[in-house]
């Protein structure tokens, strides 16, 4: 009974521990990338936690192995899975230069700046084409200014680089320019160098993530080999405090693979181009 009561208030000072750590430390509110593993309550991966939990729980007759194979099933997926979301950032930066330049060599060719974005547009690359055919339709449509038109564009792709990019052509729309084409130019450079830069980081992370799927192989490995060559290492975890501690443990785990799946994330760079920003005199 004694070690049940200090089992619980172990269980419970690390917890609030937790949670005043999580209420110093908020995370910033961040939308969710489309391409990145989230909680959508999809029938497949519901079906594949609660597979997960009955296989745990028949292997071990534990009532803990139930809570912690559900959220190993949920989560370790996308923690140790490829990093879609970066990825396509990295195809949105290398569309955002080819689009740029793209705009350069028609600009020679077109009667205005409308007429360029609207051909540009037709033949974006595949990463921008929701937005640009979107882009073209309300040029076409005179749906607007030329300004909001791009304001528009910029919030649908979400991304600093393509921030530079609309507000270089809102001005040129407002304010016509002869230096365009090498105005463009330069933003084409540097959407190309951005995708040079992101890409050595995403090569230097991957050694994090590499790390994060080597430490779970090992550990979920060892669990079932001790399960299936000597069940009696584990009888320990048969009786409820047994199990309250393995909650416990697997509760450290969950957070410090956490931590290092924030360790191989890069922070996404604040954009330039906002609602708030534009409504700023």
């Amino acid at each position: 009974m004694r070690t049940l009561l200090l089992a619980v208030c172990g269980l419970g000072i690390g917890t609030g521990l937790c949670l005043l750590y999580a209420a110093r430390n908020p995370a910033p509110p961040r939308a969710e990338s489309p391409d990145e593993p989230g909680l959508s309550l999809s029938p497949r991966r519901v079906l594949l936690a609660a597979a997960c939990a009955a296989i745990a729980y028949l292997a071990t007759r534990w009532i803990a192995a139930i809570p912690i194979a559900l959220a190993a099933a949920w989560f370790l997926p996308g923690m140790l899975g490829r990093d879609k979301g970066h990825e396509h950032e990295l195809a949105v930066i290398d569309a955002i230069a080819a689009f740029t330049e793209m705009l350069r060599d028609t600009l020679s060719a077109a009667s205005g700046l409308n007429q360029a974005l609207t051909v540009a547009c037709h033949h974006a690359p595949a990463a921008l084409q929701p937005a640009a055919t979107g882009l073209a339709e309300r040029i076409e449509a005179r749906d607007g200014t030329t300004r909001e038109a791009l304001h528009t564009f910029a919030d649908q792709i979400d991304d600093p680089t393509a921030d530079l990019v609309a507000l270089a052509l809102a001005a040129a729309s407002e304010h016509p320019t002869r230096d365009l084409a090498a105005l463009l130019s330069n933003l084409a450079t540097t959407a190309r160098e951005q995708a040079a830069m992101r890409t050595r980081v995403a090569v230097a992370q991957a050694r994090t993530r590499t790390a994060i799927r080597m430490i779970t192989a090992t550990t979920v490995g060892l669990a079932a080999l001790l399960l299936i060559v000597d069940r009696n290492y584990l009888a320990n975890y048969n009786t409820a405090t047994g199990q309250l501690i393995l909650l416990w443990v697997a509760a450290i785990f969950a957070v410090a693979l956490r931590w290092l799946r924030a360790l191989a994330r890069t922070p996404q760079p604040e954009r330039l181009w906002t609602t708030q920003a534009e409504a700023t005199p």
